[in-house]
C-alpha cells in the first residue's frame, strides 16, 4: 500500500467515519479493505464517531418557555393607540435612516447607468467632436499630441 493511498483512507475516514456503511459506494469498492490494512486510522475513526454519536442535543428546561414569556410585558385588551404603538418606536426611529441610505443606494445607481450609458471617449471620438465645433488640424506639437486651431 502507498503512502497516497493510506493519506486518502485517512481523509476518507475523517469525513465518513470508521463505518463503512456511511462511505459512498466508489470510495467504499476502492478503499474498504485498505481500512483492515490500517487499524490505528480505524481506531482513531472509531473513537471520532463515539464522541460524535455520545453528543445530546441541548435540552430544554422545562419552565423556559414560561420565563421568557414572563419577560414580556403584556399589552391589555384596553389599552389606547399610544400604547400599542410605543412598541413599534424603535423602528419608526430608524425610517430616516433607512429612507436616506435607500435614497443614497438609487444616487449610487443612476450614476452607474448614466455613465454606462454615455459613449466612451477614444481618440476617434475626440477627434470628430473637435471636427464638428469646427476647428481644425494644424500640426503635431512637441509632445507628439494634436493641435487643433479654430477658423
Amino acid at each position: 500500500m502507498s503512502t497516497d493511498q493510506m493519506e486518502r483512507v485517512r481523509q476518507i475516514c475523517d469525513a465518513y467515519g470508521a463505518d463503512l456503511a456511511r462511505w459512498p459506494a466508489p470510495l467504499r469498492e476502492q478503499y474498504g479493505e485498505l481500512l483492515d490494512e490500517l487499524p490505528e486510522v480505524r481506531l482513531e475513526a472509531e473513537m471520532l464517531d463515539g464522541f460524535l454519536n455520545a453528543a445530546t442535543a441541548p435540552r430544554m428546561a422545562e419552565d423556559l418557555e414560561r420565563r421568557v414569556l414572563a419577560g414580556f410585558e403584556t399589552i391589555p385588551e384596553n389599552a389606547g393607540w399610544f400604547s400599542r404603538f410605543r412598541d413599534r418606536l424603535p423602528r419608526v426611529r430608524l425610517a430616516p435612516a433607512g429612507l436616506l441610505a435607500g435614497i443614497g443606494a438609487m444616487g449610487v445607481a443612476s450614476g452607474i447607468v448614466s455613465a454606462s450609458a454615455q459613449t466612451p471617449l477614444t481618440p476617434e471620438t475626440e477627434a470628430l467632436s473637435y471636427i464638428e465645433s469646427g476647428l481644425t488640424f494644424s500640426e503635431l506639437s512637441d509632445e507628439e499630441t494634436l493641435q487643433w486651431d479654430g477658423d
